[in-house]
């Protein structure tokens, strides 16, 4: 459970920005542009692999498409092997069911047994990086961090690159399937795209709730909270406020959508945001683009979990 609960997210004050900041370039413009460059190779690769299907089969779309292209992405971030996705994901699972209100005995169990399976990867390539560093993530935080700390950034780098932004991307494919707007997001004009991810973030934020720890006495919403107390706050409750959001359950792209919380906000912004709105604006054009006539086989699964609410399938019936 360590190797976890002791990453970024639960750091505040001067130990969270210094750890924010070994981690920071790994995310600056230089090396998204670099990251960019195997985004496209990875979608081109996996759109060939679907094209070459029978036609008409049901295909599942989160399997064989979004999770791939989460998977190499994230690998790619941190310098990892590409084929050495699935087994991390496998183990970044567990980890991510902590954060789960519910979570109890068992799932922190297996949380532990993956814990165990994966730190010992995860020091073999910080150990490796930090001989030789290049300029991933993994040879940042080996050069920067202990090495505790450093596994600890990673798992959390990992876990976040995989899941959320799979969420985002099998939640809008499947919204923009029925949608008035899939043209132009086919066509990549960029005002549809970026308007398309947006919408895809307000209506299913891939971190459904975030607990925060109140730096003084406060009333919120006619609730006294004093310092000191932790507060969970529902950010998908929120994007629906019926309030700030005419139809709130309703895909609307274009719409004001105010200030998103999906990737929170002031010293734990998410440091993936960008490189997350990147892929998906990669990804959205040239799967619509590659399968003009795609159609839902059905209604997508959905994972079990709370905080990371996601899917599990997204069944598609390709066309040509």
């Amino acid at each position: 459970m360590r190797l976890f609960a002791t990453s970024l997210v639960f750091h505040n004050g001067a130990s969270h920005q210094r750890l924010r900041k070994v981690m920071a370039p790994a995310f600056g413009p230089a090396r998204l542009c670099e990251l960019a460059a195997t985004v496209r190779t990875t979608i081109e690769r996996l759109l060939d692999r679907l094209g070459a299907l029978p036609h008409g089969d049901v295909v599942d779309l989160h399997a064989s498409f979004t999770l791939p292209v989460a998977l190499s992405t994230g690998c790619a971030l941190v310098g990892l092997p590409e084929e050495d996705g699935p087994f991390v994901y496998e183990q970044v699972q567990p980890l991510v069911s902590l954060l789960d209100p519910e979570a109890g005995p068992a799932t922190l169990v297996r949380a532990n047994r993956a814990a165990n399976l994966l730190k010992p990867y995860l020091e073999r390539l910080i150990a490796e990086r930090g001989a030789r560093p290049t300029d991933d993530l993994a040879s940042l935080v080996a050069v920067g961090l202990g090495a505790d700390e450093a596994a600890s950034a990673l798992s959390l780098a990992l876990a976040a690159s995989f899941d959320t932004t799979t969420t985002l991307l099998d939640h809008a494919i499947a919204a923009l399937l029925t949608a008035p707007e899939r043209a132009a997001v086919a066509c990549g004009q960029a005002a549809a795209v970026d308007a398309a991810i947006s919408e895809a973030l307000r209506l299913s934020p891939p971190v459904q709730l975030i607990t925060r720890v109140a730096r003084q006495d406060m009333t919120v919403g006619g609730v006294r909270v004093a310092a000191g107390q932790e507060v969970t706050a529902l950010i998908a409750a929120a994007h629906r406020d019926p309030q700030r959001y005419l139809e709130p359950d309703a895909f609307r792209p274009g719409r004001s959508a105010g200030r998103l919380l999906a990737f929170g906000g002031g010293a734990h912004y998410c440091l993936g945001a960008q490189l997350a709105r990147l892929e998906a604006s990669l990804v959205l054009p040239a799967v619509l683009r590659r399968f003009p006539h795609m159609t839902a086989a059905g209604p997508p699964r959905p994972n079990d979990h709370v905080t990371l609410r996601g899917l599990m399938e997204l069944p598609v019936v390709l066309g040509r």
